[in-house]
């Protein structure tokens, strides 16, 4: 009886491996391929990388579930040069939508100026490099329509507010790439969707010259704060290494700048 068991049990594994290997053998398959070399020139070397991956991504959508699992091919082509200080780079994203039994279905296609990539909540978010006194540059696409929503040079501040993931809010501050440094930075305010309101800072301060960014309910300054169950009303504050703080309040789910406290030289202005 125990013989007739165990060859019964088995059989049972074996039918279950052998239809599970026909079900890997059925499933679509993805490659890709990575490559590095050298430009050789009278005067210098050029290191290239070509670095190509998949990656899989469950988004959350508003509700707390997930709404679309996606297929990323992620690209990143870098140069590095004898002389030249830094890396240039370019990177390229693909997304699809995988639905079971079905072929997958391109989403949307990004390329931005940048270095390195990785996944941040509902965000794909693009790394350039900083080099020097330029600063890195961070650019951040909703992860479900491809869409390029917020740039900055440090990470995103985070407000909760009620049912979320829906009500986040996010603060991102600063310049846009290496061919924006001769404009003013930016403060962007919304939600991981879109920017609502948007405001450059007018100074006399070059763009090395930055202020740290924080969020405020008190005397306390936060990367992130949880306002479920209170009002969205908080400060943002930008401080720099001189000392000098400047307090740019949010009430009611908006920034006020009207009722800004900016030292002399400084002023913010509406953006589109």
């Amino acid at each position: 009886m125990k013989l007739i068991v165990a060859l019964l049990v088995s059989t049972l594994f074996g039918l279950q491996a052998t239809e599970s290997d026909v079900e890997k053998k059925t499933a679509p398959s993805y490659r890709a391929e990575s490559s590095a070399y050298v430009i050789r020139s009278k005067n210098a070397w050029t290191f290239v990388t070509d670095n190509r991956s998949f990656r899989f991504a469950e988004v959350l959508g508003d509700d707390g579930g997930y709404a679309a699992l996606l297929l990323l091919e992620e690209t990143y082509h870098n140069e590095h040069t004898d002389g030249i200080e830094g890396v240039s780079g370019k990177a390229t994203v693909k997304a699809w939508t995988l639905v079971h039994g079905r072929p997958r279905e391109p989403r949307w296609t990004i390329q931005q100026p940048g270095n390195q990539g990785d996944i941040e909540d509902r965000f794909f978010r693009v790394t350039a490099w900083g080099c020097c006194d330029i600063p890195i540059v961070y650019s951040y696409y909703n992860l479900l329509t491809g869409r390029k929503v917020y740039v900055s040079n440090s990470d995103l501040l985070e407000i909760r507010t009620e049912d979320y993931p829906r009500g986040i809010r996010l603060v991102a501050f600063g310049y846009g790439s290496m061919s924006e440094l001769n404009k003013p930075p930016v403060l962007q305010y919304g939600t991981d969707k879109k920017v609502s309101q948007r405001f450059s800072l007018i100074s006399s301060r070059d763009y090395y010259d930055a202020p740290k960014v924080f969020v405020s309910t008190g005397g306390n300054f936060e990367r992130s704060l949880d306002l479920r169950g209170s009002p969205v009303d908080f400060t943002i504050v930008l401080k720099y290494v001189d000392g000098t703080v400047l307090r740019i309040p949010v009430e009611g789910d908006a920034i006020h700048s009207e009722k800004a406290l900016l030292p002399d030289g400084y002023s913010l202005r509406a953006e589109s």
